[in-house]
C-alpha cells in the first residue's frame, strides 16, 4: 500500500512550456518545474539561481540589532568577559561557532557554552545563569535560544548581568526583559524574513558586527539552516547556495575533517549531505553527551586534532543510529495498541529509553502513523518525564502544547517540533489537550506527495537530473521534484543494508534504490503493474557517472481510465480484443470501413449495463450523454476521442455569420446544395457555413422551404448566442477541447463524475 496520498501538481499547458523555454532558454523539462515555482521570466530565474549577497537583507532591521550590536561592542572595548550560550544541536553548535569567531575576529576571547542535554536542558538554566554569574561573566549572548527563557534571564538581568538574546524559535506570551531580544518575528519588529534559522540570526548579528555579509561564516550557517529544516526561500536559500559554495572551495579544517570520517567528498557537498551526512553526525554529540567539542571541532585550526574530534562523532552517530533502530521499535509497537490506534495524537511514554534520540524516534513514528506524536522517557524515579515530540503539518504542535502550558515543567518549540518535561501524572491532562487542539483534524489522511510531472522513457537521463539541479537546494519551501513513472517492467528486485532495510531495483532498465522499503521486496517483485513516485538522483561508480532514481513510494497501478489519446487515429488503436463505443454512427461507418477492429464495434445508445473491456472512441456530443454511457461500463474504460478535424472547427463569429447572411440576401432562393460553394465564397469552413444557416434559422433570419434558403425580411434582431445550437455546439467545442487535452489525472476525475 502506498505511504503517500499522491496529489498532482497543476500542470502548465504546452504552450506555456514552450514560451517560458524559449524565453529562459531551458528545455521544456525545465520549463515546466520552473512555471511550477512561478519562474517566468529571467529576472527571476537569475534571482532563483545565481545568488548575491546584496540580496541579503539589512541586518539592522532585525529588531533591537543597534542595542545588540552596540552592547556587544561596549563589551569587546572594555575587555569584558562575554559567554555565548548556545543550545545542542547542529543549529545551536553552527550559530555558537558563528558568534565565537565573530568576536574573535573583533579582538574579543569569549566563552562558548552548551549545555548538556540531560543535566541543563534546552534553552536558558537557572543554575548555570547563576555559575556564570559567579565565574564573572559580565554579557552573556544566547544564539538559537533564549526567546522562551524569560524567567531565567530577567533575574540575571536583575543582579547586574546583561543577557543579549539572539533565536528563531515561537514566540511565547511573555518575552524576556534583556538588553535585546533579535528575532526575526519579533511582534514589534518588521524584519521582511521571518523563517531564519538559528544559524542565520547569528550570521545576520555577525554580519552586523563586522559591518558586511559574514561571508567567512556563511558555511556555517548553511550548515544550520539546512539542518534545523527551516524554509529554503528568501534569505535562507541565498545563505545556503553560498555556504555551499563556501564548502565547495574554503578549507575549514574541522568540516573537511568530519567530511572524510563520513566519506564526503568536500566538492559534492548539497543539501542531502548535510541533512543525512554531516547533520546526523554533529547532532550525535548532544543526543549521547557533550556537545561542546562539536563547537571545537568547528572552530578549530588543528588538523590533528579535527582528525580525532571527527572520528569520536563518526562513532558516536554509530551508536546513535543502534539506538534509534531499537527504541523506534519499541515505540512503533506501543503506538499499534488500541488505545493508540483510536486517538488522533500520541504520546507514548517508557523508562529506560535514551532522551537524546527521542526526537529522532518521534519522527518516526508520525511517519509510520500521520499522528502528532510525543515519545518520552520516564525517569529512574518513575515521577517525571522528558523528551521531543514531532508533528504533522495540519497540526500546531507548539500551539497545543502551549494551551496546557501548565501541565509541563519546561517547555519550547515550534509548529512541528517540541521538547519537554513534565510529570508522568500529568501525561493524561496533556493527552486530552493534545486531542482537544486534534478535534479539527477529522479523520487523519495519509500525509500528501506532491508529484510535479509525470516521467516518460525520454525523461531518464542524467541532463535531465543536472537541469534540476539548478532548482537546488531543496527543502521547505522550495520541495524537490518528485515525478511518477509507469515502468513497463521491474526486475533485480534485492533488498540491500546490513539488516535488509533498502531495497534496489531496475525500472525499465534504470536503477531504482529504496531507502526504508526493503520489506516491500516481494509484494514489488510479484506486483503485475506498479506506479512509482520516484525523485531524480545520480549514482557514480568506477568514475562514471549515471542517472539513478530515489524511491519515494510506490502503488499497484489498476487505473481506472487507460489513456490511449493521440493527436490522430492510428490503426494500433484498433487491434485490441475490447468492445468499441462509438457516439456517432456515420463516424462509426466510416472508421470500420478504415481500420481492422479487435473487437465488437457499438453505438452508445446501445450499450448494455456492466460492459466490460470498454474503448470509447470518438467525443460524445454532451456531457450527459458521457455520463449516461459511464454508468453502464465496467472499470477500467480505455479512451481514445477522436473526432474529424471539420468537427472541430471553431465556431464562426460575428463577422463570419454576417458575410454568409449577406451573400444570402444577394443569392435569393439559395439551394442549400451550395453550401460548399457559398463557404468558399466568403472564405468560411462549410461546417462554419452550416452551422450559421442552422442558427439564422433558429433565430428566423432565413426561411428554408425544401432545399431553398431565403433570408427574412426585417426579423428581430437577436444575438447569434441566443440560438440553442450556437450553445450546443460551443458546448460541444469546449468538452472536445478537454477531453482530448486534459491530463490523464483531470480525465479520470471527470468520467468518474469528481470534477
Amino acid at each position: 500500500m502506498a505511504h503517500y496520498q499522491w496529489q498532482e501538481a497543476a500542470q502548465p499547458a504546452t504552450d506555456e512550456i514552450q514560451a517560458v523555454a524559449s524565453t529562459l532558454s531551458v528545455p521544456p523539462f525545465l520549463a515546466r518545474l520552473l512555471i511550477q515555482r512561478g519562474i517566468t521570466d529571467q529576472a527571476a530565474f537569475d534571482a532563483f539561481c545565481q545568488p548575491d549577497l546584496s540580496r541579503l537583507h539589512d541586518p539592522f532591521d532585525l529588531h533591537d540589532m543597534d542595542k545588540a550590536v552596540a552592547r556587544i561592542q561596549a563589551a569587546i572595548t572594555n575587555q569584558e568577559k562575554i559567554t555565548i550560550y548556545g543550545d545542542y544541536d547542529v543549529d545551536g553548535l553552527t550559530s555558537t561557532s558563528i558568534m565565537k569567531e565573530t568576536l574573535e575576529a573583533l579582538g574579543a576571547e569569549p566563552e562558548a557554552f552548551i549545555p548538556d542535554r540531560f543535566a541543563d536542558g534546552y534553552g536558558p538554566n537557572q543554575a548555570v545563569y547563576d555559575y556564570l554569574r559567579k565565574n564573572g561573566t559580565q554579557l552573556v549572548i544566547t544564539v538559537d535560544n533564549g526567546v522562551s527563557g524569560a524567567a531565567v534571564i530577567d533575574a540575571a538581568m536583575a543582579q547586574g548581568m546583561d543577557v543579549v538574546v539572539t533565536d528563531h524559535h515561537e514566540l511565547p506570551q511573555q518575552l524576556p526583559h534583556a538588553v535585546a531580544v533579535v528575532h526575526p518575528r519579533h511582534p514589534d519588529g518588521h524584519y521582511p524574513f521571518g523563517d531564519l534559522s538559528g544559524a542565520g540570526v547569528a550570521f545576520k548579528v555577525a554580519s552586523a558586527l563586522l559591518g558586511e555579509p559574514a561571508t567567512d561564516s556563511i558555511d556555517l550557517a548553511a550548515l544550520g539552516t539546512v539542518a534545523d529544516i527551516v524554509s529554503l526561500t528568501d534569505e535562507n536559500r541565498l545563505i545556503v547556495q553560498m555556504g555551499l559554495q563556501s564548502i565547495h572551495t574554503q578549507q575549514r579544517v574541522g568540516l573537511n575533517a568530519l567530511l572524510k570520517a563520513a566519506q564526503i567528498d568536500p566538492a559534492t557537498v548539497d543539501e542531502t549531505s548535510i541533512g543525512f551526512g554531516i547533520g546526523p553526525r554533529l547532532n550525535a554529540l548532544g543526543r549521547l553527551g557533550d556537545a561542546n567539542p562539536g563547537v571545537t571541532l568547528l572552530t578549530t585550526f588543528d588538523e590533528e586534532e579535527a582528525d580525532k574530534l571527527a572520528a569520536n562523532v563518526n562513532d558516536l552517530n554509530a551508536q546513535r543510529q543502534a539506538l534509534v533502530a531499537k527504541i523506534a521499535d519499541e515505540a512503533l509497537t506501543m503506538a499499534q495498541s488500541p488505545e493508540n490506534q483510536a486517538a488522533k495524537t500520541l504520546i507514548i511514554a517508557h523508562q529506560g529509553w535514551h532522551e537524546g534520540v527521542l526526537g529522532i524516534v518521534a519522527s518516526r513514528i508520525v511517519e509510520a502513523t500521520g499522528k502528532p506524536t510525543l515519545v518520552l522517557n520516564i525517569g529512574k524515579d518513575g515521577q517525571s518525564a522528558k523528551g521531543s515530540g514531532r508533528s504533522i503539518a495540519a497540526y500546531n504542535l507548539f500551539k497545543a502544547l502551549d494551551a496546557a502550558r501548565d501541565q509541563m515543567t519546561h517547555f519550547g518549540g515550534h509548529a512541528m517540533a517540541a521538547g519537554l518535561t513534565m510529570p508522568v501524572a500529568n501525561i493524561p491532562a496533556l493527552h486530552a489537550a493534545m486531542e482537544k487542539a486534534a478535534a479539527s483534524l477529522g479523520t487523519i489522511a495519509k500525509p500528501t506527495l506532491t508529484i510535479n510531472a509525470r516521467l516518460e522513457p525520454e525523461d531518464l537521463t542524467l541532463a535531465n537530473y543536472q537541469l534540476m539541479r539548478q532548482l537546488a537546494p531543496f527543502g521547505p519551501g522550495n520541495e524537490e521534484p518528485t515525478f511518477s513513472l509507469l515502468p513497463q517492467t521491474i526486475n533485480s528486485v534485492r533488498q540491500m543494508g546490513k539488516t535488509n532495510d533498502h531495497l534496489r531495483f531496475a525500472a525499465d532498465g534504470t536503477n531504482v534504490v529504496g531507502f526504508g522499503f526493503g520489506d516491500q521486496a516481494a509484494a514489488l517483485e510479484s506486483a503485475s503493474q506498479v506506479k512509482l513516485a520516484v525523485r531524480m538522483d545520480a549514482n557514480t561508480w568506477q568514475n562514471r557517472t549515471s542517472l539513478q532514481l530515489r524511491l519515494c513510494d510506490w502503488q499497484l497501478q489498476t487505473p481506472a481510465i487507460i489513456d490511449l489519446r493521440l493527436p490522430q487515429p492510428s490503426a494500433e488503436q484498433f487491434r485490441g480484443a475490447f468492445t468499441y463505443i462509438f457516439f456517432d454512427g456515420r463516424l462509426k461507418q466510416r472508421m470500420t470501413q478504415q481500420y481492422m477492429f479487435g473487437g465488437p464495434v457499438v453505438l452508445a445508445e446501445n450499450v448494455a449495463a456492466a460492459t466490460a473491456n470498454a474503448v470509447l472512441v470518438d467525443l460524445p456530443p454532451d456531457e450527459a450523454h458521457l455520463a449516461a454511457l459511464m454508468a453502464n461500463l465496467t472499470l477500467p474504460v480505455r479512451v481514445i476521442f477522436t473526432a474529424p478535424a471539420a468537427s472541430l472547427v471553431a465556431l464562426p463569429n460575428r463577422e463570419e455569420c454576417g458575410r454568409v447572411l449577406h451573400y444570402l440576401s444577394a443569392h435569393a432562393g439559395f439551394d442549400k446544395h451550395h453550401l460548399p460553394a457559398l463557404a468558399q465564397a466568403v472564405h468560411v469552413t462549410t461546417q462554419q457555413a452550416i452551422l450559421a444557416v442552422q442558427v439564422f434559422f433558429e433565430l428566423g433570419f432565413v426561411k428554408i422551404d425544401g432545399a431553398q434558403i431565403d433570408v427574412t425580411p426585417n426579423p428581430v434582431k437577436q444575438p447569434l448566442t441566443q440560438a440553442h445550437i450556437y450553445q450546443q455546439q460551443a458546448a460541444f467545442l469546449t468538452l472536445a477541447h478537454e477531453l482530448q487535452s486534459d491530463s490523464r489525472s483531470a480525465l479520470e476525475a471527470r468520467l468518474l463524475g469528481k470534477k
